[in-house]
């Protein structure tokens, strides 16, 4: 999940683009303002809000100078009825531009699209050398060795995971965001709020579902154009 946060000096905007939020299934509203300066200090002592959505019109203080405050520690949605702000908003570093009245598709849309790019500007280092990991499987100075290669997929259960093997499943008290930053990119890929998959485990995908060994799994619609992207860099297609 993608961790949001929303300065907005409107209650009615705030309301909906947590709706919006909730329906998308990947994003999370950590919190919301409609005081930019407090939103400020919590965004930069925080540093973990993944995406912020910014009014630029209010009264305390402008968008515009709050995108040049927070722009290190946050991606940047601007949110305005102000089609003009739409020049001086990318200049200020901004990821997206939304002009009210905010339709669901058009949210949806730009969240995918600054997503991708969160994605791309993660390290590609995240591609481990190591052929396994160790997660604590709940016991006090106990570890799981499990090698990526054995995990066919990890779902998804509140405050655990499971971590799907052929041989066992391995319930661990992690979230989704912590064991996704710890997997390898190359083989592994996000394709619903609950679900990651080892694509080297894929035996078939068709319209909004994949399968992995006898199991169906569902593609959420906001996973779906990352999930398109990695399968299609490896589609042998006809010339003829």
């Amino acid at each position: 999940m993608y961790k949001c946060f929303i300065i907005d000096d409107e209650s009615h905007a705030i309301e909906t683009l947590k709706k919006y939020a909730a329906d998308s299934a990947q994003l999370e509203i950590i919190s919301f303002s409609q005081n930019p300066l407090e939103a400020v200090k919590y965004i930069n002592e925080n540093k973990d809000i993944d995406i912020t959505f910014l009014d630029i019109d209010m009264p305390e203080m402008s968008g515009l100078d709050v995108a040049d405050l927070i722009y290190k520690n946050t991606a940047i949605i601007f949110t305005t009825g102000h089609a003009g702000y739409a020049v001086q908003g990318f200049e200020k570093n901004i990821s997206d531009f939304l002009l009210k009245p905010i339709s669901f598709e058009k949210f949806l849309k730009s969240v995918t699209k600054v997503i991708g790019k969160i994605e791309e500007q993660k390290p590609q280092s995240i591609a481990k050398n190591e052929s396994y990991f160790f997660v604590n499987p709940g016991i006090k100075g106990k570890m799981l060795k499990v090698n990526y290669d054995d995990v066919e997929y990890i779902e998804g259960l509140n405050n655990y995971i499971v971590i799907h093997t052929p041989q066992n499943n391995h319930i661990i008290y992690l979230t989704m965001k912590e064991i996704e930053a710890g997997l390898p990119i190359t083989n592994f890929i996000r394709i619903h709020k609950s679900y990651i998959i080892n694509i080297d485990k894929v035996t078939m995908m068709e319209g909004n579902k994949i399968m992995i060994d006898k199991m169906i799994l569902p593609i959420g619609s906001s996973f779906k154009d990352q999930l398109l992207k990695k399968v299609n860099s490896n589609v042998i297609k006809t010339h003829r």
